[in-house]
């Protein structure tokens, strides 16, 4: 140990919940997603526990994670959740990485290092309003794809906003939206492998979120993905992964009357032991 405070990361924890929630949202495909450097975790340790624990895929935020991850052995699909500069597409494909595209500029960056059939997930704003192509210029983007010999469709997906309030009706707005451009899609002959919609909160929540695969994010670490789900977390067992630490490095009296801390927020009625424990702003 080289310092007084310190996290504990139980990988089998991992391991626990991707099963877990791989049993709830079956016969859907559970990607886990270890962005962030696993959310905090631990990237690599993160990936190996929930391919251990049945992960189909793992989702990342940038290329540079998901070579990581190759570099430390992972062979499992990875899914590049944002679109990335054009500069970074030659070590995405080589990488063997499906990358987010939203729109045809995302194809044209393919197409320019060579790539033959790569695989990308189309990305539809239904209403969350971040990346993602409109409704209205999905259909033109995804025969762009079909079209490239660069790219091949393997999946069509969309994030949700509201997900984690199972009583908010804009979850079902944004499903209905997602539901008409892939009716719009398969009139025009296009027909991907995967659809997804599901973040942690509507693969626990939302069972007609699930589709062909859910993207477990802050669920696979063992923490409720909002307050309005932490009693379904807790029936599921979800366990959470890390725990932090600290041990006390100094105690002493203080007399009553006396302030304590930044604004002496606190005034001491009586004389009290007080501790410190030094986790926080870099522990100092």
């Amino acid at each position: 140990m080289s310092r007084w405070a310190w996290a504990e990361v139980d990988p089998s924890a991992i391991e626990h919940n991707v099963a877990t929630l791989r049993s709830v949202v079956a016969p859907s495909a559970l990607w886990a997603v270890v962005k962030a450097d696993g959310y905090g975790h631990g990237a690599v340790t993160a990936a190996r526990a929930a391919v251990a624990g049945g992960a189909d895929g793992l989702c990342v935020a940038l290329v540079q994670e998901g070579v990581a991850l190759r570099d430390a052995g992972l062979t499992v699909p990875i899914l590049v959740l944002s679109p990335q500069p054009p500069e970074q597409m030659a070590a995405a494909v080589a990488a063997g990485l499906t990358l987010t595209v939203h729109s045809e500029a995302g194809v044209a960056a393919l197409e320019a290092v060579g790539a033959h059939q790569h695989p990308v997930h189309l990305k539809v704003d239904t209403g969350m309003h971040r990346v993602g192509a409109a409704t209205v210029d999905a259909v033109q983007v995804a025969a762009r794809i079909v079209a490239s010999p660069a790219t091949r469709l393997d999946g069509v997906f969309t994030h949700l906003a509201v997900a984690d309030d199972p009583e908010d009706p804009f979850t079902d707005v944004q499903l209905g939206r997602f539901d008409d451009l892939l009716a719009l899609l398969r009139m025009d002959g296009i027909e991907p492998p995967l659809v997804h919609t599901a973040n942690s909160a509507a693969a626990i929540a939302h069972p007609r979120a699930r589709r062909g695969m859910v993207r477990a994010g802050i669920a696979i670490y063992g923490i409720s993905p909002g307050p309005a789900l932490d009693g379904e977390v807790a029936r599921l067992g979800l366990r959470p992964a890390m725990s932090l630490h600290a041990r006390v490095t100094h105690v002493k009296r203080v007399q009553a009357g006396e302030g304590i801390s930044y604004g002496l927020r606190h005034t001491f009625a009586r004389d009290t032991t007080v501790a410190t424990v030094p986790i926080g702003y870099a522990d100092g």
